[in-house]
């Protein structure tokens, strides 16, 4: 059995431009999105503070809410209503392969009342993994 010429004036080559600009424009999306993972916990808020807690598992993905003094709510750095909280969390849901852990950042004003739909949202979207984000009380 022959095998079949290659092309007359050489050898067959692959073009890799395509495949250098894919991996330059991945690059670019991962640092971009780092830096806004970054943002959302660098919100300036006054945080509760707590007897006793957990570290924080930093292997877990994260949705992180930030609730204002005034109580509206922030994903990404973008205020959201409460439908647009359940949208968020279900493209955030259905885009991950493992369950997601709901990190909730709250001033320590704000009353449960800012809380509950938060809470509602999340359950409705099938996340139960949720954490507050408190300080550390090292009087005691």
């Amino acid at each position: 059995m022959r095998s079949p010429q290659l092309l007359a004036s050489g050898t067959a080559t692959i073009n890799m431009t395509p495949m250098i600009d894919v991996v330059f424009l991945l690059i670019i999306f991962f640092l971009v999105s780092s830096h806004l993972a970054k943002q959302e916990n660098s919100l300036a808020l006054d945080l509760p503070e707590a007897v006793s807690g957990l570290d924080e598992d930093s292997e877990r993905t994260n949705v992180v809410v930030n609730v204002l003094e005034d109580g509206s709510w922030q994903i990404g750095g973008s205020r959201v209503s409460e439908p647009g909280l359940l949208s968020a969390f279900q493209s955030r849901v259905a885009s991950s392969q493992e369950p997601l852990r709901l990190k909730i950042r709250t001033d320590r004003k704000v009353t449960y009342r800012a809380i509950e739909p938060i809470l509602r949202q999340a359950t409705l979207a099938g996340i139960v993994d949720i954490v507050f984000s408190v300080f550390e009380d090292r009087k005691r």
